[in-house]
């Protein structure tokens, strides 16, 4: 058996090496769409299969609010709502709680602003993650918000260089010194790799009562057996407990359960998912072009195949052999497509945020490796076993009558089949191509409500304990503002709590004076922020009734705010709201609108738009007016340097974060799907080029097949014209049967793209009319040299041949 298997072997590197042409454009083929996949799959691999730093973590999710009644589908819980899930639930064997936190670290080196967490003491039991060095929280000091901190390794490396000893020593944070009690190890992240301390989360007594402040993020993990869904039933149940039991504040909430692995890798999981879909299209139609390829090599092997049966060789050896054939073209093909993964994979890198807790570089693994065995094994297969089939399938007789000549027969319908499936498969890629260069192109036409150029923004973090009294934060604040708006190059500056693409959220309720409170009123939810007097000039927001803050809002005038056009439009449609009474957060004093600017895109280029307040920082109690805003004269990040350096001269312990100019903030929003489009674009143009060259293959061998048609026709008088049409007509018939079935495909499959669109519905007639144009040229130009072939055939050679 060995020894037939190394003659057939032998036997079928002769016969490839015999005809190039073929072999190299069948491994070629076959290279892009293994390639393509492998690269996919590495991504795949890292993302949604890798490890990750915590015990079985297929157990462990994440737990929200769902408030889509006031546009936060996933909304931070507030801590009452967190402690009844934990008392009331069925299904977890724990659940922990995180809040937000920001510090700065001073004392030795360069003073930095650093993200960390707040977390319960059983957080690190949740995940089941253990210290590198030392120990975590623990119930006691979580109850008294001990000054205790666990550090992540990265900033236990840049702070202490790595030293043994760290445990016990001090990190001077907000001016208050904590005692590091733990190293997290190197592969430890939560939620994401910019997070690098851990501290007490220590709720009051007010606050563990409160179900209005919604702040937390919640980790839980499943018993054993538990699956999601049964989670998600368990947790709506609490939600409508906790709804009859609060009517006031829980009324619209439920609760969202979410796999932990798919909350941390967000919308980068959901695409790796998608274009490992997009490159399996391309494998197909690859698969069906080389399939097509072999079923006319077999029909030109006629004779040959039908002189070894006639010498002996059954149909068995006959499959065997033409098997054989297509799997050594597999394996020289996923040779060649490793090598493409090689360099797909580093394209592909872009892809994937570095900060996510997943993310490592891309590699082709071991089990990336195997993944390209397998689909190069089943590709063999699937493209090779009904060409080889089909050949073995000849008469004898016939055959060795007819010579080479071939014949169409049934493999003639199943040529023109898979043609039709690949110009189908190719019409859904190119489609989503479309959705996707129509959704860069609507995101890149948003009015944001500003002009964005000029505008340089950063992160400061004043320390509570440094600037312990409103006065002294405004002072801060206002000191800043002038050193800055001094600056060479710089026409102003402003602060604001938060600046347009900084946050989704931050939003308060509000009431209207003279209505009394009701269930209704936790519909009333606006963006929330605190702004510097000027801060709406800087920013160019566009005024449409009254003014803006100025210089007579003061914390001894009337108080007073601004709202965009989205809260007027909604809740004064028909009147002017100016001079109207509204109270923020369900307390402090009614305010007094005093202007209507038009819709700024706080929340980003994608989000709806909300009711939005701006509020005088000299008007509230301890106000977060952190981000610094400057309008330059010339290029923004030109003077950067200079701004820090004025922040620092007003207070050289002052961090300085997150330096960046708006469009920056507006190209890092569509960076991700500018990549996922070039990526898509990529295989939606191999898919077009499989199709067309699939569609050549076709009519060029058709043409072989009719020469002695055509010869005739043209002795009876058909003219060039008339030869030329009949090939065209096959080519556009083909095209036309491919694009009808495709729009079948194409209408459900674009559906799993919706969540990456915006502006355009995944059966926009606009994209898929473009796809099928461009598709049906592609095929015209396939038709154009088998064509002209057939339009210089000779009548008079084929007369005298016959």
């Amino acid at each position: 058996m060995r020894d037939l298997l190394t003659l057939d072997l032998r036997f079928v590197v002769r016969s490839l090496s015999k005809t190039p042409a073929f072999s190299v454009v069948a491994i070629l083929t076959l290279a892009v769409g293994i390639g393509a996949n492998t690269a996919i799959f590495s991504g795949i691999h890292t993302l949604l299969l890798g490890p990750m730093p915590y015990a079985h973590p297929e157990r462990l999710v994440a737990i929200w609010e769902d408030a889509s009644a006031v546009g936060f589908p996933h909304n931070n819980p507030a801590v009452a709502n967190y402690l009844d899930w934990k008392r009331m639930n069925h299904v977890f064997t724990d659940m922990a709680a995180l809040r937000f936190r920001v510090k700065n670290l001073t004392g030795e080196g360069r003073p930095e602003a650093v993200l960390g967490r707040g977390v319960t003491s059983n957080f690190f039991d949740v995940l089941g993650s253990r210290p590198l060095l030392g120990r975590t929280f623990t119930e006691q000091e979580d109850r008294t918000g001990a000054k205790v901190v666990v550090i992540g390794y990265g900033l236990w490396q840049r702070r202490f260089g790595g030293a043994r000893d760290v445990i016990g020593r001090t990190l001077l944070m907000d001016k208050e010194p904590y005692t590091v009690i733990g190293v997290m190890r190197a592969a430890f992240a939560y939620p994401d790799r910019r997070y690098e301390f851990w501290e007490p989360a220590h709720f009051t007594p007010k606050e563990l009562a409160n179900r209005n402040n919604h702040y937390l993020e919640v980790v839980a993990r499943l018993r054993p057996g538990v699956s999601v869904k049964a989670a998600r039933a368990d947790m709506n149940r609490v939600a409508a407990q906790l709804s009859r039991a609060y009517p006031d504040t829980n009324t619209t909430l439920d609760a969202v359960v979410v796999p932990l692995r798919t909350e941390l890798t967000g919308d980068t999981g959901t695409a790796f998912e998608l274009l490992l879909i997009a490159a399996g299209v391309v494998l197909l139609i690859a698969c069906a072009n080389v399939a097509n390829l072999l079923l006319i090599r077999g029909a030109e092997r006629r004779r040959e195949l039908a002189v070894r049966t006639a010498l002996g060789a059954t149909r068995g050896r006959i499959v065997r052999q033409l098997l054989i054939e297509s799997l050594v073209l597999t394996g020289a093909g996923a040779v060649a497509g490793i090598l493409i993964a090689f360099v797909g994979t580093a394209g592909l890198q872009a892809l994937i945020p570095e900060e996510l807790v997943t993310a490592s570089p891309l590699t082709i693994s071991t089990p990336v490796l195997c993944f390209a065995i397998a689909v190069s094994l089943i590709s063999g297969i699937l493209f090779g076993l009904f060409p080889a089939v089909q050949s073995s399938r000849l008469d004898v007789q016939d055959a060795l009558k007819q010579g080479g000549r071939a014949v169409a027969g049934a493999s003639g319908y199943v040529r023109n089949a898979f043609v039709v499936a690949q110009i189908a498969m190719a019409l859904g890629l190119l489609t989503g191509a479309g959705l996707l260069i129509k959704t860069l192109g609507n995101l890149r036409s948003v009015d944001v409500g500003f002009p964005s150029d000029h505008l340089l923004t950063m992160a400061t973090n004043p320390s509570p304990q440094v600037y312990n009294t409103d006065p002294k934060l405004v002072s801060f604040s206002d000191r800043v503002i002038e050193k800055v708006s001094q600056l060479p190059g710089v026409r102003s500056a402003a602060f604001a709590s938060d600046i347009p693409f900084s946050s989704i959220g931050d939003t308060s309720s509000f009431e209207f004076e003279g209505r009394a409170h009701s269930r209704n009123d936790q519909f009333n939810d606006a963006l929330y922020r605190e702004i510097s007097t000027n801060y709406l000039q800087t920013l160019g927001a566009r005024l449409l009734s009254g003014r803006l803050i100025d210089r007579r809002d003061t914390p001894s005038s009337q108080p007073v705010l601004v709202i965009n056009e989205t809260f007027a439009r909604r809740f004064w449609p028909n009147s002017s709201p100016l001079g109207t009474h509204l109270r923020i957060g369900g307390d402090g004093p009614f305010r007094t609108v005093v202007g209507v600017i038009a819709d700024v895109r706080e929340r980003g280029l994608q989000l709806d738009m909300k009711p939005a307040v701006y509020l005088p920082y000299t008007q509230v109690k301890r106000p977060g007016v952190f981000y610094l805003l400057v309008r330059t004269k010339t290029e923004p990040m030109a003077v950067a340097d200079s701004v820090r350096n004025a922040i620092w001269s007003v207070d050289p312990e002052q961090p300085v974060a997150m330096i960046r100019t708006m469009d920056d903030y507006a190209a890092l929003e569509m960076r991700d799907l500018a990549h996922e489009m070039r990526v898509f674009t990529v295989f939606s143009s191999l898919a077009l080029f499989l199709a067309a060259l699939g569609v050549y293959g076709v009519l060029a061998y058709a043409v072989a097949q009719r020469r002695r048609e055509i010869g005739i026709r043209r002795a009876l008088g058909a003219n060039t014209a008339n030869v030329t049409s009949l090939i065209l007509r096959q080519g556009v018939t083909l095209a036309a049967m491919g694009l009808g079935i495709g729009a079948l495909i194409t209408a459900v499959s674009t559906r799993a793209m919706q969540g990456l669109l915006f502006g355009v519905k995944p059966l926009d007639p606009m994209a898929f009319s473009a796809g099928a144009v461009v598709l049906l040229t592609a095929a015209l130009l396939a038709c154009v040299i088998p064509s002209s072939r057939a339009s210089r055939i000779d009548p008079a050679a084929i007369l005298r041949e016959e």
